[in-house]
């Protein structure tokens, strides 16, 4: 199980999340000067934290990724069984591609051919060292 940190276009693998955190702060620090704090939010659904330093108060500088290990999928959230009439669980589709224009395409195609879908939740964007990753969580 590793976390990845992604800054300015640079990635590092971490195997714990404390590191991975104080990587983060600290690349944002080498980049941007001293802080005087920092936000950190967990988005649950895709496992990933976002990090940025703060100055009197204000945001600054880029925002560091730290991608987790894929969420652990639970029957209530992400069923097993192929959906029942009317089920409303979420589901994550995945596209990777080599430029940010041909990653939403594919995904704007797919969700093009689904209109049985009812509701897209969230994106997940992510560059990664190959190109770009978007997740697409949906209801049915």
């Amino acid at each position: 199980m590793t976390y990845r940190v992604e800054y300015n276009g640079e990635d590092i693998e971490l195997a714990t999340l404390d590191a991975a955190l104080d990587n983060a702060k600290h690349a944002i620090a080498a980049d941007v000067g001293p802080v005087s704090g920092w936000t950190v939010e967990h988005d649950e659904t895709i496992n990933d934290w976002f990090v940025q330093g703060v100055r009197d108060g204000q945001a600054i500088g880029a925002t560091a990724v730290v991608t987790g290990p894929e969420p652990t999928m639970t029957a209530e959230t992400f069923p097993r069984h192929a959906p029942a009439a009317g089920d409303t669980a979420t589901h994550c589709m995945t596209f990777r591609g080599a430029t940010p224009a041909e990653t939403l395409g594919m995904a704007a195609n797919w969700l093009a051919g689904r209109p049985e879908l009812l509701d897209v939740d969230d994106l997940g964007w992510h560059p990664t060292r190959t190109g770009y990753e978007v997740r697409v969580y949906h209801r049915s």
